[in-house]
Order: C-alpha cells, then structure tokens, then sequence
C-alpha cells in the first residue's frame, strides 16, 4: 500500500472502463453465537437462542445478499461452523458458499470466520495472527475469473480483527493493530487489502485507529475509511453528529446477553487498502456504498426497531435487534476481471406459476420450458429444509407439472424450479 501518485485523466479513463461485476462484503459480530459460556455476558441459551438467531440472520443475509461474509464472536467449534454453513448459506438448493477451518491459538470461546462464494473466489491461504485477547485472522482470497488473461491471479485480503472492548484497554487495541500493520507492510504493502471487524473504538483519536490510517504510523501501510469524507470520522462515542454512523447497540433497555443504551457508537468497521480506493489492482471502491444496516440517523440512543425505521423493513428491522447488539456494515467493490462467478440477474427464468396458491394437498407448476431437457422441482421451508424432490423430462414450450403437498404443516414454502441448461426460478408456496 505504497502512496503513489495518479494522473487525474488516467483516473478518469480507468473509471470509465470498469465492468459493472461487483462483490458485496459484509462485516457482523454475531454476539457469542452459538457460544453460552459467557456467564459475565449473560448469554445463555434462553436469552441468545442460536435457532432464532438463524432465523434472523437468514433475514439479513437475504437482504444484504453478500459474496464475502466475515464475522466476530462466533463459538469455536467447527461443528458450528458447519452447522452455519447448512442453515443459513448453503440452503434452497444453494451449495457454493464455504468457509475454513477454525483456527484459535487463542483458545478463546469465541472466534472470527469468514465465508464466501466460491463460484467467484476462492482461498489460498488463512494465517491467524497471534493477538491479544484473540487471534486476528488474515485470508487471502483470489478471484476467479473464466478469461486466461486474468485466471486466478487477482488477489483481495481480508483481515478480521476484534481487539479488546471497554474504555482503559485503549493500549491492547492499540497493539493488536500495531502487529497487524506491521504484518501487512511485510506481506501485503501493494495488495487488495480490506480490514473489518469489530474494533471497539470509541472515535478516530485512538492511537488503534491512528496506526491504521496515518501514513506515519507505517511507511509503506495505511488503510482508507469509507467515512472519511463523509462526515463519519471523529470522537462519535455518544455523539449526535455522528447519528448515521453508529453500529452499536440496537437495544436501548438492559437485557441479558445486550448491551443497552441505543445507538450511540461506531464500534463496527470495513477499511480498505488505497489499492482499492484507487483501483490499482482490478478492485475498486463503489463510492457512497459503506453502511451500517439498519442505521436510517433516526435511532440515536434508541433501539433500533422503535418506532418507524426509514431504512429497513419492520421485519428486518426486528431481525436485527433480535440477533446482536451490533449493526452488520457492508460495503461493495468493482472489479474489472471478465467472467466472475455468476451473474444470476441474466439467466432467463422459467416464466413459471403455481396454482392453487395457496394450495392444499397438490398443485399445478405452469412453466415456459427454453428447451427439451430434465428440469428439477425442490420445495424448501423456510428453515432451509428440503421438503419435497421431483424432476422429470419435458419438452419444449409451455408445460405444467403436479406437486404433491400431501404430509406438509401449514405456511409458506419456497418452490425452486431448476432447468440442467441452467434456467431457474423460486417462487412463494403458500401451503393451508
């Protein structure tokens, strides 16, 4: 990450000619999921439940539709990883999200991880860094790309990193990004670089966030906030002027496992290399596309489901306070490498119905079928629970196929409709 200087009309030119493939990169501190050993939290079972806290996620995930997603405070168990994996990513007939394995120098109860999508990345190699109170996890991640000229030779790095919470451990914070910096300036100073996690700052004079973004700090280093220039950066703990900006805590009341108080700090972050920021390496920066989810500016110490939110659904609205005390951040890059991964907005649909809907014991699928071929029907609860499985062989044109529902409880289903040339489609089932 080396300053250099640009010609503006380069800039220009080069901004121009980018392809409009993006990646969506979601940051999330989960709190302690999965893990109820935390008696000083008062996260047990009862009061942070990992099935509803999947409910919820699953909501967010769908809203966010992310292709990178690192998260804080997960249990450290790989059965958790797994279990995650199968309930709220790889679900509906989705099978390329992945993740890797943990690693925990640390032994703490609680770890970083990272999943993403494999159709349009893939990990070359995963270091933890040994950090204190816990590992600070660094992985590369390359792009695929289906053009020989590109292949899998574009890098993006993704550090998630969680130091110390609480006013008075400013110095801990301070050394954990210390060991990071120097770290990246020995492997990563010319890379596609991005730092995430929860920081626990409480504004931009902490010596932690200093030596990530001063040029002093570290010669050949720095990482750029998306809020820099936007008003967001500066002392925002409990601060008005920062109101849009703030990821932390959705609940304004004292309860277990939460913390309370409302919105009132920025504790949750997404920074970049100037690599990315001025796209020097096939990534760049979608300008204004840094947020906090759910932030609409309106909930300055207040929960942030009270009231109407000008931002998010009431549902996901809700989905949020209930799963953490923190706000997941996103942001999205450009990428200029041809043929990445999917782009599921251009696959033709079926043009297909159902009816009855709602329906009873069966019903019809009416679809337009593209060519002759096998095409496939799966019906999912909303758990992500395979229900039902039938394919057959159809011809051309239009057609209509009879689902049996018999043996199904009562409620919404989703219904993938799946042609092997690749035409798919999902709709809503209501079953009564």
């Amino acid at each position: 990450m080396k300053r250099k200087t640009i010609l503006f009309a380069l800039f220009l030119l080069s901004f121009t000619a980018w392809s409009q493939d993006t990646l969506t990169i979601m940051q999330y501190n989960l709190l302690y999921y999965g893990n109820y050993n935390s008696a000083f939290a008062q996260c047990y079972e009862s009061t942070n439940n990992t099935q509803h806290k999947d409910e919820c996620i699953r909501t967010i995930l769908s809203y966010a539709k992310p292709d990178i997603f690192t998260v804080c405070e997960f249990g450290a168990t790989q059965a958790l990883q797994d279990d995650f994996l199968r309930h709220n990513l790889n679900i509906y007939g989705v099978n390329y999200w992945q993740s890797d394995k943990m690693i925990n120098y640390a032994h703490e109860d609680i770890v970083n991880h990272i999943f993403f999508d494999s159709r349009k990345l893939g990990l070359r190699k995963h270091v933890a860094l040994r950090t204190s109170p816990r590992d600070t996890d660094i992985y590369e991640l390359y792009l695929k790309s289906h053009s020989l000229a590109y292949g899998d030779t574009v890098k993006l790095v993704c550090i998630v990193a969680h130091p110390k919470a609480g006013e008075g451990y400013e110095g801990s914070r301070y050394a954990l990004m210390q060991k990071v910096m120097n770290y990246v300036s020995e492997n990563y100073d010319t890379e596609n670089v991005l730092i995430m996690g929860d920081f626990n700052l409480y504004g931009s004079s902490e010596s932690a966030y200093q030596v990530l973004t001063r040029t002093y700090s570290n010669t050949n280093a720095l990482f750029i906030d998306p809020l820099a220039n936007l008003g967001g950066v500066g002392e925002w703990n409990n601060s008005y002027q920062f109101a849009r900006f703030h990821t932390q805590s959705t609940h304004a009341e004292d309860v277990p496992c939460f913390s309370g108080g409302g919105l009132d700090d920025r504790f949750d972050f997404i920074l970049m290399s100037d690599e990315i920021k001025f796209s020097y390496k096939h990534l760049r920066y979608v300008p204004n596309s840094y947020k906090a989810i759910g932030n609409d500016g309106y909930h300055f110490n207040q929960s942030i489901n009270q009231g109407y939110n000008y931002a998010v659904s009431s549902e996901l609205a809700q989905a949020l306070y209930d799963c953490s005390d923190h706000l997941p951040v996103t942001m999205k890059l450009f990428t200029d490498v041809p043929g990445l991964g999917i782009d599921e907005s251009e696959t033709p649909t079926l043009e297909a119905s159902v009816a009855p809907n709602p329906a009873n014991d069966a019903a019809w699928v009416h679809f337009f079928n593209p060519s002759a071929g096998i095409v496939q029907f799966e019906l999912y609860s909303l758990q992500g629970q395979l229900m039902v499985k039938e394919s057959d062989h159809f011809d051309s044109g239009s057609q209509q196929h009879g689902l049996s529902l018999q043996g199904l409880t009562k409620g919404f289903y989703l219904l993938k409709i799946r042609h092997n040339e690749g035409w798919w489609q999902t709709i809503k089932l209501i079953v009564r």
